[in-house]
Formats: C-alpha cells, structure tokens, sequence
C-alpha cells in the first residue's frame, strides 16, 4: 500500500503563498470541506454551519497577533474560491471538538479529538532526530500535501498537512523542527486558534524564538510542541490556555495526548488509557532500542510503526476501525522523521507501517 500525496513549492508573503496552496489544490480542498460538512456533528457535536459562526469568534485576537498567519488563511480561502468561514472549521478542529468538559473525553477517546499523535526526539549516534506520527481524521489520509515554503525573509519551510489546513508540524532552514500533540485541558477560552500558532512556531529562528511563539498571550487552548535544533537540544512546551511549562531534555523525550509536567497535571481533563500506554510503550522501545545501540533513524522508523496495543485501539501506529461510523474513524494520517542537521524529512502518507516513506531535502 503507498498512499499518494501532492508535492508543491510556494513562495512570497502570507497572502501570496496562501493563494499560491489554495488555487494548486482547490479540488482537494473543496473536497475536505464537503468531508468535514457532512461529518462535522459526529466529530464535534455541532453542525458544520455552526461552527462557521462559532469561529469567528476567535478572529480578533487570531489577527491582532498573528496578522501574517491570517492572511496566509485568507489566501488560501481566496485562490480555493471558498468562504473563510468555511475554510475556518478544519483550522480550528482542535477548538470547536476537543472540550474542555471532562464528561466529554470519557473513552473511547478518537485520535481526531487529540488522543493519538506520538513524538520521539533523540540524539544519539552522532546523529539528532525528531519523529511525529499525525493521527487526524481518516477522511483526510488521502487529501496531504507536502508544502516547500520560502517566505519573504527567506526563511524555508519542509510541511506536511491535510490541504485545507495549514502546516501543523514540520522542519525549517534555520535547523528547527517541531511535532505537536493535542492535549485536553480545563481552561479553554476564546482566544488565538492552536492551529495558527502552530504555523507560526514553523518560522522560528531558534528554540527561544520557538519557546516565544508557543507561549503567545491570548492562547485560546494549549498543546504539546516537542522542538529539535540541529545541535541536537530538545525542548518539550506543554500549554494550556493560561499555564505552560518548558522541559528542556538532555538526550530522548516521548510526548503522546497528555500532561506529563507536575506544574501542568492539574489541568489535564484526558481520561485516555490509550495516550498514557503510547508514552509507555515508545518510551520502552526507545530506551530498549538505545541500550542495544541501535541506528537512530532505524529505531525511530521502528517505534512509529509499531502496533502493540492495536486491538484496544492504542498503538503508535494508528489503523481506522472499520466498525465504527465513517466520521468518527481516524488514523494515522502522516508519519515524518525530521534531521535538523541534515535539513530533511522522511515523509509518508498514512500508516506508516505500510507505505514507503519519501526523502526531502532544503538544501
């Protein structure tokens, strides 16, 4: 099995190269929101025309501190031919379905509410990586594209995301790289949309510019960012909407679904059993892998295809279940193994168990 997925180079301001992704892929954009229309009560409670109205709540402090990013999202609106509003719903996902009511992230928890996406960063063998399984809705396995972005200072940007959303994770030629990792928390409000700020980190010159950007005031909701630089520093930030803490780690760090920081476990609502075995078990399997010395690049290729735990629906590598209705299934939409030395990333669409991943280089 090999999923396919579209290459595109874009380059200039926000607008230009929102317009630039928006007119390349209009058909697999369109083709995302008639996916999220029609499935949008099963994934967040609320119809689709709805949640348009809910979002613009959140755009007055989404532009006033992330004006660029905005016009980015209005470019893409603009050259797809679609309504912003519209384009809004899948780019605030993690706002409008993940909640903060504790009775409504009960198990079984779905990887598209935030209860599935692994991170391993490491630096051993001379070497210093980071990989990041995306675990989204399955309707979106086959609509990825991995974006090339020159901004107008430059600044070069290896993503890989569903067309209708901006670039979530990915690696930049100031040798940062970053995964995110949706986690639940009690202090949700209206604020900067996580997906926006997430785009924003992609520009970050270095982990204290990283660090900056991921603690933007006016946070509507947290996340987990781990960052890697090419010297092989790991910082690991853990937000809510009000709190945040920063682990700075020495060799390795796992991230799944939850807060794991002392400072930060008063806020997790998470009940997933799945997220706390996947920390367990690719912390296991790294620190196994390690001792044996094992290659890097193969160890991590190992952990984010590993299936333990498949049957309770809590391995690295997530498969759809077929048994459940169309919109609420998810999986293991993409799989990227970022070198910040090197400038590359190791890319596939889908479970990565079964597709063959592509190399990509910025230089």
């Amino acid at each position: 099995m090999s999923i396919p997925f579209i290459e595109l180079e874009v380059s200039g301001s926000h607008r230009e190269i929102g317009r630039q992704i928006g007119e390349a892929v209009r058909d697999l954009i369109v083709a995302g929101l008639a996916y999220y229309e029609e499935y949008h009560e099963a994934m967040g409670g609320t119809s689709f025309a709805l949640a348009e109205r809910q979002c613009l709540a959140y755009m007055p402090a989404a532009r006033a501190a992330l004006p660029g990013v905005v016009e980015e999202l209005e470019g893409m609106a603009e050259g797809a031919a679609v309504p912003l509003s519209r384009l809004l719903v899948p780019n605030l996902g993690e706002e409008l379905t993940c909640t903060s009511d504790p009775a409504a992230v009960a198990e079984p928890q779905r990887p598209g509410h935030g209860a599935h996406c692994t991170s391993v960063g490491l630096r051993a063998g001379g070497r210093c990586l980071l990989a990041h399984n995306e675990d989204w809705w399955a309707g979106d396995v086959d609509k990825n594209v991995l974006l090339r972005i020159t901004t107008d200072d430059g600044t070069s940007i290896l993503a890989m995301t569903s067309a209708c959303l901006l670039p979530p994770t990915g690696l930049n030629s100031h040798g940062i790289a970053s995964g995110g990792n949706t986690l639940y928390a009690d202090d949700q409000r209206i604020g900067v949309p996580n997906n926006l700020i997430r785009r924003h980190l992609l520009e970050a010159r270095s982990l204290d510019d990283a660090r900056g950007r991921l603690l933007l005031p006016l946070r509507a909701r947290g996340s987990n960012a781990l960052v890697i630089d090419a010297e092989g520093r790991l910082l690991d930030v853990e937000a809510s909407a009000t709190a945040a803490a920063v682990t700075g780690a020495d060799d390795r760090y796992v991230h799944t679904n939850h807060y794991v920081h002392p400072d930060m476990v008063a806020h997790d609502i998470s009940t997933s059993t799945g997220t706390r075995l996947r920390l367990a078990r690719a912390g296991a399997l790294l620190d196994a892998g390690l001792a044996r010395g094992d290659d890097p690049y193969e160890l991590l290729c190992a952990i984010m295809s590993d299936h333990d735990g498949m049957a309770d629906a809590t391995s690295i590598c997530g498969h759809p279940d077929m048994s459940v209705p169309v919109g609420e299934r998810d999986m293991t939409t993409a799989s990227m193994i970022w070198d910040p030395q090197a400038l590359t990333v190791d890319v596939c669409a889908g479970p990565p168990c079964e597709n063959e991943r592509h190399h990509y280089s910025l230089r």
